[in-house]
């Protein structure tokens, strides 16, 4: 006969000493035989995995780069390269443009800011000087212009000329002893404006004619 079949009391009390020794055993733990062998197991790992080199992980396909071609990766060069292409040929023509020409405004106001922005007194006549020489060549190249309003940029560029040289000969602080500079560049505008006179109406004759006046006395004696 099983011990269910027992008396109730009788069960209860097996019960009870059954739960009492097992409590025993957990309490105790497991045998020092057994920790000391996990204890050298685990060592013994542990020492084998610091020894041991890593292993490789899983390789990793890397991403296929695309290679630009070369016309694209030049492009920014070659756009850069354009655009100073075409400032410098604007600024060349600009340059050489002549009264009544579209670009014409443009180079009378780059002459205007480098005068503006000049703070030395000599460098700014230099600068003046040369202004009235280039008036005095566009002058004579309208000469040889077939336009109808001819005369009448003779005339402006003639008192443009006339205005600047005046402005530029203000800081001769000698007029009788002018430096070498200043008789060269009379000398020169009064070879230049001495040819056109023949050819010019009678308003931009008595023009030239006081222009011619105002540097005889600057380009001093023939020779020097």
């Amino acid at each position: 006969m099983g011990w269910w079949r027992l008396p109730r009391a009788r069960r209860a009390a097996r019960i009870a000493a059954r739960l009492e020794e097992l409590g025993r055993r957990e309490a105790a733990g497991p045998r020092a035989e057994f920790r000391e062998g996990l204890r050298a197991e685990l060592l013994r790992t542990h020492q084998e995995e610091r020894a041991a080199p890593p292993r490789p992980g899983p390789a990793h396909a890397r991403p296929r780069i695309r290679r630009v071609p070369l016309l694209v990766r030049l492009r920014p060069w070659l756009a850069l390269g354009a655009m100073v292409t075409a400032t410098m040929s604007v600024a060349a023509v600009t340059y050489s443009a002549g009264p009544g020409e579209v670009l014409y405004p443009l180079k009378r106001a780059a002459e205007s800011t480098l005068l503006t922005l000049t703070r030395s007194e000599a460098e700014r006549a230099d600068r003046q000087m040369t202004v009235a020489r280039s008036r005095a060549a566009e002058a004579a190249e309208l000469l040889k212009a077939a336009t109808p309003d001819r005369e009448e940029l003779i005339g402006q560029t003639l008192e443009d000329m006339d205005s600047t040289t005046r402005l530029a000969l203000e800081k001769v602080k000698q007029p009788t002893k002018p430096p070498a500079k200043v008789r060269r560049f009379a000398r020169e505008q009064k070879k230049v404006v001495e040819k056109m006179v023949p050819k010019l109406d009678a308003e931009n004759r008595e023009i030239a004619t006081e222009y011619l006046s105002l540097i005889d006395g600057y380009a001093g004696p023939a020779g020097n």
